[in-house]
């Protein structure tokens, strides 16, 4: 009985020196099922985190809007304390800025975002005061038509 168990030894031994049963010759990589767990995994948390980083894109958009009413707002506000005649709520932006003298309080200002054309300096102090607003569809334009105060507050 003890040689049998020698033998078995023996064979063991012979057979882990071939590389029956070692590992390190065994090729190194990934599975197709531990590719395809890894590609789900990312795919579910893209779909979560997807749609806060679009809210964060269209909120960073909203304050670029309010700066760019905060910096007409102070060159009326500055305009009005050199001349007699302050300027009218209702006159649009850039009639303000291209006739009225405004313009040089604005000078190298980017109004890309404002629509200066559609918007009015009353809109701008609306802004800057919390009005809600959005902007035309597929741009970073302010829609003047959206802006809404709202009297709750």
């Amino acid at each position: 009985m003890n040689y049998l168990i020698i033998k078995m030894q023996i064979k063991f031994r012979e057979t882990c020196s071939k590389g029956g049963l070692d590992n390190s010759k065994r090729k190194k990589g990934f599975t197709l099922i531990e590719i395809i767990a890894v590609i789900a995994i990312i795919g579910i948390l893209a779909t979560v985190i997807l749609p806060n980083v679009n809210g964060y894109i269209k909120e960073a958009k909203k304050v670029k809007v309010v700066d760019q009413s905060r910096k007409v707002v102070m060159a009326v506000e500055s305009y009005d304390l050199r001349h007699e005649s302050p300027l009218d709520e209702n006159t649009i932006v850039n009639d303000a800025i291209n006739n009225k003298g405004v313009g040089k309080y604005l000078d190298g200002v980017n109004l890309d975002n404002l629509n200066v054309k559609g918007i009015s300096l009353k809109n701008c102090y609306e802004i800057i005061n919390g009005a809600e607003f959005d902007f035309v569809e597929d741009t970073d334009i302010l829609n003047p038509s959206t802006i809404t105060i709202d009297t709750k507050k």
